[in-house]
């Protein structure tokens, strides 16, 4: 596996965690001799956990999905796929035969559950051997993965920070420029077609008056702030949207596409959440939220100045608040 990442056979205007992808399938292929080897992420959908195909090889060559903006090419719940459930509850290996061939669901662990699986198809039931020269490629892939999750994620929230952010958005522009649709919804998730056109988003949230809460009550109760709303961010918005912190007390989230009126309402619920929240010692808390559409012909820098011009008018007007960004006229 290791040789793979090193070969350059994946095109390098991939990212990072799709190169990791493809060349963990390449080496299971490689080593074992199969045609298709499958990467499906598991992603929770309010109770449900939905199986997402990321990174597929088959005889048909290496398709991948390159950024979270994607939506996958397979997605269902992970009970329609019985094998998969048993591998995931059971954290390990199981296979079965399916029309001639059989299907071997490996399970990747990460950070203390149980995070994606891995499908390889075979035309025989693999030897012991073979199992666990599988697994060890999966142990390698997850050693891979935890330093690429660290270099990702700030280390105080455990959000994705600016470098990811900066390449995701990079990439979504890339993909809105040349008019190619990366997040057309999975089949059960099909939206009116006046949705699908609408256009992503993303929103500055900035933390009011942190200075004071800062020099009133420490650091250190100013970080558990911030713990405490990136935490609340999670339980707030969509599976699929992205959360950022960037350097110093600025959030950032980026949501897929929806109308203006929802994301005006998914965000003043979030600052109501935020608000109505009880902070230990430091008490109420507020936060300031700009917003504004991503446009293809947008660039990294013109779609966080939009949302930063947007945030400082809510803060202008009084605080705890939300303001949409308009382009002047």
């Amino acid at each position: 596996m290791i040789h793979v990442l090193q070969s350059g056979d994946a095109a390098p205007h991939y990212s990072d965690r799709s190169m990791l992808e493809i060349a963990l399938v390449s080496a299971l292929s490689m080593t074992l001799g199969t045609k298709e080897v499958s990467i499906f992420q598991l992603q929770p959908a309010g109770t449900r956990l939905l199986l997402e195909r990321s990174t597929r090889l088959s005889q048909d060559g290496i398709s991948c999905r390159d950024t979270d903006f994607e939506s996958p090419e397979v997605a269902l719940p992970l009970e329609v796929r019985e094998e998969m459930e048993a591998c995931v509850c059971d954290e390990q290996a199981v296979a079965i035969e399916r029309e001639g061939q059989f299907v071997h669901c490996v399970p990747v662990a990460f950070d203390g559950k149980i995070a994606a699986v891995v499908e390889i198809v075979a035309p025989r039931l693999l030897t012991t051997a073979e199992l666990e020269q599988a697994e060890g490629f999966v142990g390698l892939y997850r050693n891979y993965l935890s330093l690429l999750e660290y270099s990702e994620r700030d280390t105080l929230t455990g959000l994705l920070n600016r470098r990811t952010f900066d390449f995701q958005v990079g990439r979504l522009l890339m993909h809105l420029g040349a008019n190619v649709d990366p997040s057309v919804p999975a089949r059960d998730e099909r939206r009116e077609s006046t949705q699908a056109a609408a256009p992503h988003w993303i929103a500055v949230i900035d933390v009011d008056r942190i200075k004071r809460i800062n020099e009133r009550h420490g650091h250190l109760y100013g970080d558990e702030v911030l713990t405490l709303v990136a935490n609340l961010m999670r339980e707030s918005f969509r599976h699929r949207d992205k959360l950022f912190r960037f350097d110093g007390v600025e959030f950032v989230a980026v949501l897929r596409r929806a109308g203006n009126d929802d994301v005006s309402r998914v965000l003043d619920r979030f600052r109501e959440r935020v608000a109505a929240h009880p902070f230990p010692q430091v008490g109420r808390v507020t936060v300031s939220i700009g917003f504004a559409p991503i446009r293809p012909g947008d660039t990294v820098a013109t779609v966080l100045e939009n949302a930063d011009s947007a945030v400082k008018q809510a803060k202008r007007g009084g605080r705890n608040r939300i303001c949409e960004f308009h382009a002047p006229t």
